[in-house]
Order: structure tokens, then C-alpha cells, then sequence
């Protein structure tokens, strides 16, 4: 575990002080494990701000869960994301608030934002170039998916209504409204 969780800090980079809610999937830490991830994240400048787990639900099909890379981790977080938090997940982030200017989340899969977002926002950080990023209002100060970052003009004027989403197209990022 610990060598895993130092490539990933390696690979992605964090700014000192960067704070990061931690998605652990079924397992369970004692409180040994715990300190010593707590003394790898702070190694790399890194605090932990909280530990999710996701219980499995043995209703569902395991074939199909295997089969789609960024569905077997998922982090939902029902509250906003503040200036200066940082929010990291290998799979995909839903979050049922708003990401507010000066906020940043980055997934290796798809960021689902069901509020405004107006931070930065990384997906596909680990070089998913089918990820997307989607919110009821996409007011980003930066979108990036994959090795592809794009912002807004200094001087656009926000009309949408819609739901938006952002994907690759034609190697760059484009935001299309959600058709529900």
C-alpha cells in the first residue's frame, strides 16, 4: 500500500498543504495503517482531510463493475468545496454541492459536479482521454481532462441554463449542454 500511495503522489504532484479525502474502497485500516499513511501523505506535503470507504453492494453484477476501470472508485462527498481545498480521487468524484473559485478537484476518471462549479477542475488526471467533466453550472476558472486544459475568456458573459459537460474532441476540450 505504502509503495502505491507514493507513485501516485509522485505522479500527481500535489502543492504543499494540500488537504485530500482519501477513497479506500472495502478495506479496512487499523489504526497502525492509518498512521502510517497519515506519515506518507505528510512526506509528500499532503494532509489527510477524511477516509471514505465504499461498501459493495453484492446485488450487483462483478463482471461489469471490472470491466469499467473508474466505476470501482468512486467518491461522492455531499457538501461544497471550499478556496484552498484540494479534493483527489483515483476514480470518479460526485459532488452534490458547489466547487467554489480557488478549489480544486482533480480524478483520474469523471468529475460530476451537481452545482456550480467555479474552481478547477482535473479530470482524467491520470491521462483518461474519454473523461468528462459535467455540472448544472460549469463556471470554471480552469477545466482540464487528461493532458488537455482550457479556461474561460476574461470577458465571457454565462447563459446557460443546462446542465453542461466538457470532453475531448477533435484533441480539445469542448462543453456541450446536457441533454436530460
Amino acid at each position: 500500500m505504502k509503495q502505491g500511495l507514493n507513485e501516485q503522489l509522485a505522479l500527481l504532484r500535489y502543492p504543499q498543504g494540500t488537504q485530500i479525502c482519501l477513497g479506500i474502497g472495502q478495506r479496512r485500516l487499523t489504526n497502525r495503517e492509518l498512521k502510517e499513511l497519515e506519515l506518507v501523505l505528510l512526506s509528500h506535503g499532503v494532509y489527510l482531510l477524511d477516509i471514505v470507504d465504499v461498501e459493495e453492494d453484492p446485488s450487483k453484477d462483478k463482471p461489469l463493475i471490472d470491466n469499467m476501470p473508474h466505476y470501482r472508485e468512486t467518491m461522492l462527498l455531499c457538501r461544497n468545496i471550499r478556496s484552498g481545498q484540494k479534493l483527489a480521487c483515483r476514480g470518479n468524484i460526485v459532488i452534490l454541492g458547489d466547487v467554489n473559485p480557488g478549489a480544486e478537484v482533480v480524478a483520474g476518471g469523471n468529475i460530476i459536479v451537481m452545482g456550480c462549479l467555479r474552481g478547477m477542475a482535473h479530470a482524467g488526471a491520470l491521462g483518461d482521454q474519454n473523461a468528462v467533466i459535467s455540472a448544472y453550472r460549469l463556471r470554471p476558472t480552469q477545466l482540464r481532462i487528461a493532458d488537455h486544459i482550457t479556461r474561460p475568456p476574461d470577458n465571457e458573459v454565462f447563459t446557460a441554463r443546462n446542465p453542461e459537460l466538457a470532453r475531448i474532441r477533435d484533441d480539445r476540450v469542448v462543453i456541450e449542454k446536457l441533454k436530460i
